[in-house]
């Protein structure tokens, strides 16, 4: 269950706002060119931290663990207000979903090399400013690792 404000919200009808959200956003952009891209937030982690894992990982799970390095980053580096973070984070937490991970940033740095949203020696990663407000950010493999370790 998640609580926001003294209310509750059973972990159903959370996922059944997220598909009719994301089921939307696709719609709207089909072809991934704009807002869509935004749905890949903790996404380019998630996948180095599925792939190191053999993929015994579950997606839902791995992608937990990459918003939630990507958040406690943003955060440290002011991108994203503590507070909005500290929710972000307290939801990951009352859903049961995983928020770290053992791998080191070396294991994860190296898989994420070979990320689709990789752009020459430049990666764009979706990082969040505040609940309901993401940022597509273009860094350079150096700033990568640098956001990364900040999360970790």
């Amino acid at each position: 269950i998640l609580k926001e404000e003294g209310l509750s919200f059973p972990r159903e009808s959370v996922i059944a706002r997220c598909v009719e959200m994301k089921r939307d956003i696709v719609n709207a952009d089909e072809f991934e060119c704009g807002t869509r891209q935004l749905l890949n937030l903790g996404h380019t982690l998630g996948h180095a931290v599925e792939a190191k894992s053999d993929f015994r990982l579950t997606h839902g799970c791995a992608v937990a663990i990459g918003l939630a390095v990507v958040t406690r980053a943003s955060v440290k580096l002011g991108y994203c207000k503590k507070e909005d973070g500290e929710m972000i984070l307290a939801a990951l937490t009352a859903l049961g979903l995983p928020a770290d991970t053992e791998y080191s940033v070396e294991d994860l740095f190296s898989a994420m090399l070979s990320d689709k949203k990789r752009s020459g020696d430049t990666i764009t990663c979706v990082l969040p400013r505040g609940i309901g407000n993401c940022i597509r950010e273009k860094m350079t493999f150096s700033q990568l690792k640098e956001f990364m370790e900040a999360g970790m």
